[in-house]
């Protein structure tokens, strides 16, 4: 009896020991933990507004976009079957426009894009040609490459007599190409604010006042036309490399940019807006008639 009690005694032991074990082992695998997955954070570089505006005018081509004569510009238009936009105000469209222009005003053109086609000619025009010349910068720099600028605009139009219209053309909603937001963002935020007076500076008179009363002027034309001749103390920033120059313009004083026409003045005023200089206005008119007004000049 005893030795069957204490067999029973050590089976008893052994199994409550198989026991022990087993117990050991399911709290091992339960509480095994797993590391947790390495994670990588990326970092996106951060919008370059400058590059893009730079990616536009350093390869302006000769002639900066703009038709200066009308029969080549009739021509265009027949040729192509290009869109012709008409960037003025409303009111100014509806009391006679070229015909078959329809009216995209300057402050909606970047709201405006999903009417705007990249995949044909599109003409823009104005009343002087300044507006024109800055929507057709706006344009560029967002990355339309089809746009030319009819730079005699409405007054030269209408003034030759040409046939003209008040019926409304609508413009086709196409769908708006894909844009960098931020950029999309700089040239709207330019655009939607633009004032009453378009940035222009005004009459070749104004503009010498101005420069008497302490604004500077600048010229944007090419360094071979400015060593021909330039207005006494104004410096010389080419549009092509206006974006990698621009840190060199004042920005406390106001400050006039000229041309050899007013064509590059109004696409310089569009350029150094959307890169966040607010103090600069355009001359609409050329050089040749600052120098009539009476501006001193550097001779070569």
């Amino acid at each position: 009896m005893r030795r069957l009690h204490r067999v029973s005694l050590i089976g008893l032991v052994l199994v409550l020991a198989m026991i022990a074990a087993a117990c050991s082992s399911d709290t091992e695998e339960t509480t095994t933990t797993t590391a947790a997955p390495e994670t990588t954070t990326t970092t996106e570089a951060p919008f370059d507004l400058v590059a893009a505006v730079d990616e536009y005018l350093s390869t302006l081509p000769d002639g900066f976009y703009a038709v200066a004569d009308m029969q080549a510009f009739k021509d265009g238009v027949a040729a192509s079957e290009a869109l012709v936009i008409d960037v003025r105000e409303t009111s100014e469209y509806e009391e006679g426009h070229i015909p078959g222009a329809v009216n995209i005003p300057i402050r909606t053109v970047a709201q405006s894009l999903d009417k705007i086609p990249t995949d044909r000619q599109v003409y823009v025009y104005c009343r002087t040609g300044f507006r024109a010349a800055e929507s057709l910068t706006a344009l560029g720099i967002l990355g339309y490459d089809n746009i030319l600028s009819y730079k005699p605009g409405w007054v030269a139009w209408s003034d030759a007599g040409e046939e003209f219209s008040t019926e409304a053309t609508e413009a086709p909603v196409i769908g708006a190409p894909d844009i960098e937001p931020a950029l999309l963002e700089a040239v709207n935020a330019y655009l939607e604010a633009i004032p009453d007076s378009y940035y222009s500076a005004g009459s070749a008179d104004k503009v010498l006042e101005a420069a008497a009363a302490g604004t500077a002027l600048l010229d944007v034309r090419t360094a071979g036309e400015y060593a021909d001749g330039h207005i006494e103390d104004a410096p010389n920033i080419d549009l092509r490399s206006l974006a990698l120059g621009f840190e060199a313009i004042p920005t406390d004083k106001n400050v006039i940019d000229y041309c050899g026409s007013g064509h590059r003045a109004g696409m310089s005023v569009a350029a150094l807006h959307i890169l966040g200089l607010d103090n600069i206005t355009g001359y609409g008119g050329s050089y040749q008639s600052l120098v009539d007004a009476g501006a001193a000049v550097v001779a070569p």
